[in-house]
């Protein structure tokens, strides 16, 4: 058995490499989509199946559905009986590291003090937090990454035990975690204790934006363990100080889902799952195509086969013959695709969007070698398999001269894998239309606001030195603070060349959060239990002119709207239209959930906030003097290019206080293009796997009709010695090839219908069964399936009838 193997990929090879053309062309069609799905496997692999990297991840699950507070935290991690461990951590906290000489903003976590045993994470040098560690009035500590341990300390382990001023209060050091270690995101490089402080009923009570990590006890399941949840949920609504939620929508928010459900995002999931099939249909249309090219190969070698027949080769010989030579141009074309995917790959990272879980660890590992080589050999078994079978039938008596059987066998067969590639080309192209048609609305939506030559710059003043305690209104010396630097920064800034405009708010658009808050509305709201969620907006006069925001009725917030005067507000028009449809929202009141009323006294446009596809959302709009608060975000004019424009921005932060840092600078611009990312991206890529699996389908149906036109070459002559005009036989051939094209359509159609209901929750402003779409593909399919059949059926009418029939 060894030895017939050897001598069949013997044969194999030399069979090959008589043929370079064939098996050039087979490669290359095979390293496509091999390629392409190795490429893509290596992301999903990645982000979707590779475990999460800590202790027995598969027991760690997100309680609670969404953010929560901090008493909700601690009523689960106490009273529950379904997890043996629970922690909290708030994300996408910024955290100033530095002092007057050198202060920068760092991407941080506040984590409760069980995280990394929770996680089951142990720091590489030092300890991680202990019991206790994020009470009120517990001497303050940090744990630091890798990345910035190398980065800022030069990997000097005598770090451990000294003290870092972050926002303006001492930290001592206490650990440094290994360099594979991320949580809950690969770009936070300070992990500090999140304070768990019950006697301030607003923040423990009302801040939300936990969430909550836990590890399943021992044969605990997902459903028993959100049962457990669900009822002490029920006990810590009732006991809310500060507000009775609502029973239905609070309940309705419990869940326990596995862990990596929540760091990987659904749109993340959905959009590479979507790639996935995209290339994996690539890659069947490579298979018919190389199926194909076998089968006409075939044809020219069905004398050979009928010799060996009629000299007594079984049939499961000459199976496992055929077999072997399919395994060998697969493993030619897994290699060769895993060479594609190397490159492939590394243009995927750079161009998928920044934000993609885990984009850090994608690569060619031992996983995804054993994906190519499975790839290959499914690839080597079906596009060999039928050709085979179909070949090893051969009948000897084509051995003796007789050909009745031979050229007209494999064209049903070769005809319907022309179709098939015909339909999945269909498909693929049809969703990337759909995509791209999205896409092209999403990009004509009108934010609602200036756009272009606005810089942005986060402006963060350390937290202890400048921000009051608690929640709510700021004590007025610290108000006034932050009043006056505020004023003092966006005065220069605007007397500075190169700006023209300078404003403050406390969330420019498209920062990736959304500060919102409750709102009592006079004459609408009830009940205290029941108020209404707007989203909070606090701007310096000027803003809406410096973002050119319209305004509607009534007038802007203006520099007599001090601390201390008539509180006043300005909200947008979907506010307007929820609480005061049909009148007049000017001399209305608001109020915050702490004393004060409001009053309306302008309204504005909606803007998008954080993505051009969401509904307006009621938004109110406050003086900053008003309601002032630490860091806050610069948006400014520029005329002199945008480094300038920065440049003078960090220049005059640090001229008025040096211990403020400044970050995340950029265009409004280049928020908005990082919003779209992931559609531009899923567009982009499913528009690419379009285009190869039309070349893919036009090479076959080329190919195919090449071959059928010089198996028809005599007949083709004779019809034209005997009159036919050069048209009338172009038309045979081409009658042939719309048929199959036209089948191949109208079922890459059907099945497109269903790949738009997969595609619905991806789509804006188009529907999943979009007309000009199905009808643009269809038609560009059709001309390419009928080009790559009247190329070869004109190059046979340009031959001389009478050479050929006196030759044949």
């Amino acid at each position: 058995m060894f030895l017939e193997l050897q001598q069949d990929l013997r044969y194999a090879v030399r069979s090959l490499r008589r043929t370079p053309l064939f098996t050039t062309i087979a490669v290359l069609t095979l390293a496509l989509g091999i390629g392409a799905n190795v490429a893509i496997f290596s992301v999903v692999e990645a982000v979707l199946l590779r475990p999460l990297p800590w202790t027995d991840p598969a027991r760690l699950v997100s309680v609670w559905d969404g953010s929560h507070s901090r008493a909700e935290f601690v009523g689960v991690r106490d009273r529950n009986r379904s997890l043996e461990a629970v922690a909290a951590y708030r994300d996408r906290v910024g955290i100033s590291l530095g002092d007057e000489r050198d202060a920068v903003r760092l991407p941080g976590a506040a984590v409760s003090a069980d995280l990394f045993r929770v996680l089951g994470a142990s720091p590489a040098l030092g300890r991680g937090f202990a019991a206790g560690e994020d009470r009120p009035g517990v001497e303050p500590v940090v744990v630091v990454s890798d990345a910035l341990w190398r980065s800022r300390f030069g990997a000097d382990p005598t770090l451990l035990g000294r003290q870092l001023d972050l926002d303006g209060v001492q930290h001592t050091v206490i650990g440094v975690m290994p360099a594979e270690f991320w949580f809950p995101r690969r770009e936070v490089q300070l992990w500090i204790p999140l304070v768990l402080d019950p006697g301030q009923a607003g923040v423990f009570w009302g801040q939300y934006g936990q969430f909550i990590v836990g590890r399943l006890a021992p044969g605990v399941t997902g459903s028993q363990a959100r049962a457990d949840v669900r009822s002490i949920a029920e006990q810590l609504r009732l006991e809310n100080p500060v507000w009775r939620p609502s029973e239905e929508h609070y309940l309705a928010s419990i869940d326990v889902i596995p862990l990596e459900r929540r760091l990987v995002d659904r749109s993340s999931r959905q959009l590479l799952l979507l790639l996935l099939g995209a290339v994996g249909l690539v890659l069947l249309i490579a298979c018919a195509n190389v199926a194909n090219l076998l089968i006409a190969r075939g044809v020219a070698r069905e004398r050979e086969f009928s010799l060996r027949t009629a000299l007594g080769a079984g049939r499961s010989r000459l199976l496992r013959q055929l077999g072997t030579e399919s395994l060998v141009l697969a493993a030619f074309g897994g290699a060769a695709g895993l060479g594609l995917a190397l490159g492939l790959v590394r243009v995927l990272v750079a161009i998928l969007p920044a934000d993609t879980p885990r984009l850090a660890e994608v690569g060619v590992n031992p996983s995804v070698l054993a994906f190519t080589a499975a790839v290959a050999l499914l690839a080597g078994v079906g596009f060999g398999v039928v050709p085979a079978f179909r070949l090893s039938r051969s009948d000897p008596g084509l051995a003796l001269g007789d050909r009745s059987g031979g050229s007209s066998r494999h064209r049903t067969l070769a005809g319907a894998l022309v179709v098939a590639e015909i339909a999945l080309a269909v498909v693929i192209a049809i969703g990337a239309g759909l995509l791209l048609r999205s896409f092209g609305r999403i990009l004509a939506i009108d934010p609602g606001f200036r756009t272009e030559q606005v810089v942005t710059a986060k402006v963060s003043p350390p937290r202890a030195r400048w921000s009051g305690p608690g929640f709510g209104p700021q004590p007025v010396e610290i108000a006034e603070r932050q009043r006056v630097f505020y004023q003092m920064l966006t005065e220069r800034l605007e007397a500075s060349p190169g700006i023209t405009q300078a404003a403050v708010i406390n969330q420019a658009p498209f920062e990736k959060t959304n500060e919102s808050i409750a709102i009592w509305v006079d004459g609408f709201t009830t009940d205290r239990n029941k108020l209404e969620i707007w989203n909070l907006r606090k701007v310096s006069p000027g803003y809406f002119s410096t973002m050119r925001i319209r305004l509607i009725s009534g007038r802007d917030v203006s520099d007599t709207d001090v601390a201390g005067g008539p509180l006043v507000a300005v909200i947008d028009q979907a506010a307007a239209d929820k609480y005061y449809p049909g009148r007049d929202p000017i001399g209305a009141r608001l109020s915050f959930p702490w004393p004060g009323w409001m009053t309306v006294v302008g309204v504005v446009a909606n803007v998008a906030n954080n993505d051009l596809t969401d509904r307006p959302e009621p938004t109110i709009y406050v003086p900053f003097p008003q309601y002032s608060q630490a860091e806050m975000t610069v948006v400014a004019v520029a005329t002199g290019g945008v480094a300038g424009a920065v440049a003078t921005i960090r220049a005059v932060v640090r001229e008025l206080a040096p211990d403020v840092p400044v970050s995340d600078e950029r265009t409004i611009e280049d928020r908005i293009s990082e919003s779209v990312a992931q559609p531009r991206f899923a567009a982009q890529l499913l528009f690419a796997f379009g285009v190869l699996a039309l070349l893919l389908g036009a090479v076959g149906t080329y190919g195919l009709f090449a071959y059928r036109t010089q198996r028809r070459t005599r007949e083709l002559a004779v019809r034209m010695a005997l009159g036919a005009r050069a048209g009338q036989v172009v038309w045979v051939v081409v009658r042939e090839g719309a048929v199959l094209a036209g089948s191949g359509v109208a079922l890459g159609v059907l099945l497109a219908i269903g790949l738009g209901r997969v595609l619905d929750g991806m789509l804006f402003g188009v529907a999943s069964v979009d007309l000009v779409t199905f009808a643009a593909v269809a038609t560009l399919l059709l001309a390419t399936a009928l080009l790559a059949t009247y190329l070869p059926a004109r190059r046979a009418t340009r031959v001389d009838p009478v050479t050929v029939i006196r030759d044949s």
